[in-house]
C-alpha cells in the first residue's frame, strides 16, 4: 500500500452515510443501492446480534466495510455461526488487499468470540484464498444460481463436522433476490 496507512476499526453511527455511498461505488450501478440497502439494515437489525462490523480507512477516508452477522443451522443450537455479507472496498482501492485485511481482523474477532464457523456468498477465487471451501452440508435458506459460491470457513475444527441443515439468517438477509 505504499506510505497509506490502513486503520481497522469498529463501524460508528457517524459512518453509516459514508458507508452506503462506500457500498454503491463498489457495487456499481446495477447492485449498488440494493447493497447499501442491505447494509443499513443489517446495521439496524437486532437479528443480526451479535455483529461485527469494522471499516477499513487509510489516510482516514473510509474505503472498504465489512459486516458479519449471526446465523444459525435448524436443528442445531449448540454452533456459533457467522456470514460475512456484505464486503466492499472502493473501486480505486481494491487489489491493495484492503478486503483481506477486513475478513482477516474479522475472522480474528470471531475466534475470539468462540464461532465455529464463517459462511460467505461470493467469488470463490476470492474467498477460497481467505481459506473458505464449499459448504455442501449447511445450506443456504434460498436456492442459489451458482451454488458454487456458498462457502465454510470453519474456525473450530471439532465442532462443525456434523452439522447438517438450513441456515437461519438475520432478517435483513431473508429476501431471495440477495442469494
Amino acid at each position: 500500500m505504499g506510505g497509506e496507512r490502513l486503520i481497522i476499526r469498529d463501524t460508528v453511527d457517524s459512518d453509516l452515510n459514508t458507508l452506503v455511498e462506500l457500498h454503491r461505488e463498489a457495487f456499481g450501478e446495477t447492485e449498488g443501492d440494493r447493497v447499501a440497502r442491505l447494509a443499513v439494515e443489517l446495521l439496524q437489525d437486532s437479528t443480526t446480534r451479535p455483529l461485527i462490523s469494522l471499516v477499513a480507512s487509510v489516510d482516514g477516508l473510509v474505503v472498504g466495510h465489512v459486516i458479519f452477522s449471526k446465523v444459525s443451522v435448524e436443528g442445531d443450537a449448540e454452533r456459533s455461526g457467522y456470514i460475512l455479507a456484505p464486503l466492499a472496498v472502493h473501486p480505486a482501492f481494491q487489489r491493495r488487499g484492503i478486503g483481506t485485511a477486513l475478513i482477516r481482523r474479522g475472522i480474528e474477532r470471531l475466534t475470539q468470540l468462540k464461532a465455529d464457523y464463517v459462511l460467505v456468498l461470493g467469488n470463490p477465487d476470492y474467498y477460497q484464498r481467505a481459506g473458505f471451501t464449499a459448504a455442501h452440508a449447511i445450506l443456504p435458506p434460498y436456492e442459489l444460481d451458482y451454488p458454487e459460491a456458498w462457502m465454510i470457513l470453519r474456525l473450530n475444527q471439532d465442532g462443525v463436522g456434523a452439522t447438517k441443515g438450513v441456515v437461519r439468517c438475520a432478517k435483513a438477509l431473508c429476501w431471495p433476490e440477495l442469494w
